[in-house]
């Protein structure tokens, strides 16, 4: 019998075209990514940055602050300490350590990050997809990697717990279906650690709890037992993450305020079922029409709803459809079913339903909800051209319709996204561009005018006289702080900012004092405007109600080394040297790494003219603190002294320090 001749490039001819294919499919992953945020490397620190760049002292320790990284909690701020995040602390003191704090590096490194996420999630979804059209997943990805919604979660560094969470959900997933398919518990294993490295990244990795096994339902051949179990374990990683860090972190103090989310006052069951449709409804409308992109939103943005309002009644009509449909569909494990429960799962948690949201909504919430809505947009562009997603070998002419449709949303998209980069560029960039979108915001207001005094008092420490110049910043600053107490009239900051720009600019003591007591008298506790009041009375030569508000200050912050140092230097003039030395002793013991008990030891110094005890003080606030006025008064000292070694030491050190403050501000 003859036997039949086989030629063997007709069977690897599809292999190699397709391997071929695949290497241009993460080309242009790639190059697209780069197209879409490049700009962000020249962007500087923006909005939260303060929690992970180099003004956060644990992060300037670089790689030393590891250890203490992974046993301490994310953020602490107006009494609050919150969160536990010590991968993405961990990747910024890294860079800190190579790199001393420089934003444009961490840009970079964000847009590596996002990179890896496209390049993790286009794999997954061949695997997923694996019997769909290799055009399908390839698409997905670039709509995913596109949409422009991505912007605060790739432009802005704090967010890169976002974009980590992502990675470590994606790796685990993979190896969860690699345990599926090879059956091999060391994938699960390796599953179960990146799912863990997940939630060490960002607490919202809790949804993956479901979207697992939704997954491994859909598209793998996984047995219904061994499914149970899969889930079993995965909630055993969700326990270690909740039981664990408790026994070495301290206590997590975290409430939503009144300012961030209205939804924290009292309002009835049905209120709050109402504004969450209105969110739900709130975030598809954003997927269709991503515009305007904002920063923050908070109170009052979205005000409280009733079920009479038009949009939560469609909201609900809306959702309950897309729910049905995912049900009667998922038998038959259908592609929409799936990315209806998908989408469903990642944006319940940010409804505002079960508790309620910081900000309340936020367009970094929509990272994980895009992605189902990638999936849906692909299948009915498919579709609509009459193209089975299912089969392989499609008409050229149809994919090249499709493609060139997807090609119309990536411009529109990547124009969005392009130009949403540059708002992210400074602090002050982003206030300002969002202002006009943000005006019933309390925050937006309280950040934009902060900023610009931020700016004004950076003006005022040139060697000119600029007062006249910056009047009008000032007096718009003023507005918007005016501005967000109209809107919130519980606003103690901006009652208490209010105050300290007419008692440190406009040296109105008289004018500051009822802002300040306004601060106290919203919030007992917050000890800013006692400090205030204190230095508005001392200006005012009342030192008896100085003495007073600098004791209550104490009180209320026992660590407040400027109470302390304005006591000690008030009973040194006042001409009680035993007692401002005793006082200042205290702050010593109280704050031994601080640099301005030893300042105030040398000015006392000075004062009773022992020159040498001065310097002594003045050298150990030095090696304390970066402030370039001490190294300089140093160097000075010195030179009249006859050491002009020291002279010189002192010297080239104000000038590093100056030059290093002077990139810091560049940075903002």
């Amino acid at each position: 019998m003859k036997k039949t001749k086989i030629d063997k490039n007709k069977i690897l001819n599809p292999v190699i075209s397709n391997a071929k294919r695949n290497r241009w499919f993460i080309g242009i992953i790639i190059v697209f990514t780069f197209v879409l945020y490049g700009n962000t490397v020249f962007n500087h620190f923006s909005m939260d940055d303060h929690y992970i760049s180099a003004d956060n002292p644990m992060i300037k320790q670089g790689l030393s602050a590891i250890p203490k990284i992974f046993t301490s909690l994310y953020a602490e701020e107006d009494g609050m300490a919150y969160g536990y995040r010590p991968i993405v602390r961990t990747s910024f003191a890294i860079e800190y350590e190579f790199f001393n704090g420089n934003p444009y590096i961490s840009h970079f490194f964000n847009i590596l990050f996002y990179l890896l996420a496209g390049l993790l999630l286009f794999n997954v979804l061949k695997r997923m997809f694996r019997n769909y059209n290799v055009y399908f997943p390839f698409v997905i990805t670039l709509l995913f990697l596109a949409f422009p919604m991505h912007t605060e979660v790739v432009a802005s560094l704090k967010n890169r717990d976002e974009i980590l969470n992502l990675i470590f959900c994606l790796l685990a997933l993979q190896f969860f279906i690699k345990w599926v398919d090879f059956e091999k518990t060391k994938f699960l294993i390796f599953g179960l650690i990146f799912y863990l490295l997940a939630f060490f990244s960002k607490q919202t990795a809790l949804a993956f709890l479901l979207i697992f096994p939704l997954t491994l339902y859909f598209y793998t051949d996984i047995k219904l037992k061994k499914l149970y179990y899969f889930i079993g374990a995965v909630v055993g990683v969700v326990i270690i993450n909740v039981i664990v860090p408790t026994f070495y972190l301290p206590e997590i103090c975290r409430e939503v305020l009144l300012r961030e989310n209205p939804l924290v006052a009292d309002h009835s069951f049905f209120e709050r079922i109402a504004t969450g449709l209105y969110i739900l409804g709130f975030y598809l409308k954003k997927l269709f029409y991503p515009f305007p992109m904002l920063y923050y939103y908070g109170y009052n943005m979205i005000p409280i709803k009733t079920f009479a309002n038009t949009q939560v009644i469609i909201s609900l009509i809306v959702y309950l459809g897309m729910f049905v449909y995912s049900i009667l569909k998922f038998k038959k494990k259908h592609i929409l079913s799936f990315a209806i429960l998908f989408y469903l799962i990642t944006i319940a948690m940010f409804s505002n339903i079960v508790k309620p949201v910081p900000g309340i909504v936020g367009d970094r919430f929509l990272l994980f909800p895009s992605l189902a809505f990638a999936i849906a947009v692909s299948y009915f562009l498919f579709k609509l051209f009459k193209l089975d997603p299912k089969k392989e070998f499609n008409k050229k002419s149809n994919i090249t319709i499709v493609l060139i449709h997807v090609f119309i949303i990536l411009i529109s998209y990547t124009a969005l996204t392009f130009d949403r980069n540059k708002d992210w560029r400074t602090y002050y960039s982003l206030y300002k561009h969002d202002m006009k979108y943000l005006g019933n915001s309390v925050k937006a207001h309280n950040l934009l005018a902060t900023e610009m005094i931020r700016q004004v008092k950076h003006e005022l420490n040139k060697p000119v006289n600029v007062m006249k110049f910056v009047k009008p910043k000032i007096r718009r600053a003023i507005k918007h702080y005016k501005k967000a107490i109209a809107i919130y009239p519980e606003h103690y900051s901006s009652y208490n900012n209010l105050g300290t720009i007419y008692s440190r600019m406009f040296k109105k003591y008289e004018k500051a004092i009822p802002y300040y007591k306004k601060a106290i008298e919203i919030k007992p506790d917050f000890p800013n405007p006692y400090f205030n009041l204190g230095f508005c009375y001392q200006k005012l030569k009342n030192d008896e109600l100085a003495e007073e508000y600098y004791q209550k200050c104490i009180e209320k912050d026992p660590q407040s080394p400027s109470a302390w140092s304005r006591l000690a230097n008030m009973y040194f003039h006042k001409g009680n040297i035993k007692k401002a030395f005793e006082i200042n002793e205290k702050l010593m013991n109280l704050a031994p790494d601080s640099d301005i008990p030893y300042i105030n030891y040398g000015h006392f110094y000075m004062f009773l003219s022992d020159t040498a005890k001065a310097v002594y003080y003045f050298e150990k606030a030095a090696e304390r603190t970066d402030q370039s006025d001490v190294a300089g008064l140093l160097n000075k000292m010195h030179k009249k002294m006859g050491d002009h070694k020291k002279a010189h030491y002192y010297n080239h050190k104000a000038k590093e320090t100056e030059k290093r403050k002077k990139e810091k501000k560049s940075y903002y």
